[in-house]
């Protein structure tokens, strides 16, 4: 099965490294990439990705749009600076994949692997 991925985060590097990321993964293909908490949050509503990758760190995001956002049936992997214990003080518990910046692609594919596999669905 091939999993339809977005990315969120407002650092070009960042975008650039993912979408590379996707591109290596034959599982992956990527919908959208963007800085736009918006566009992502119509992409899901409208069930056009299954997999968001997701900067927690950017200009602009709100908790009640983070939060809605992540009550969605999609999987998630949140990609941040962020350590894990820090979102788990956020309330973002274990359900959702994490990768910490820098991800190398060998993390990358192994919390894709994970997730996608179902262990973190909600």
């Amino acid at each position: 099965m091939q999993y339809r991925c977005a990315i969120i985060d407002d650092e070009p590097l960042a975008l650039d490294i993912l979408e590379s990321y996707i591109q290596r993964t034959n599982q992956l293909k990527l919908i959208a990439k963007t800085s736009q908490l918006a566009t992502i949050i119509q992409l899901v509503d409208e069930k056009r990705v299954d997999l968001v990758l997701l900067d927690l760190n950017m200009r602009g995001i709100n908790m009640d749009s983070l939060q809605y956002l992540l009550s969605k049936d999609c999987r998630f992997i949140l990609v941040t600076a962020y350590p894990r214990d820090v979102l788990t003080d956020k309330g973002l518990d274990s359900e959702f994949g994490y990768i910490a910046k820098p991800a190398s692609y060998k993390r990358f594919i192994k919390e894709v692997e994970r997730v996608v596999e179902g262990v973190t669905h909600h």
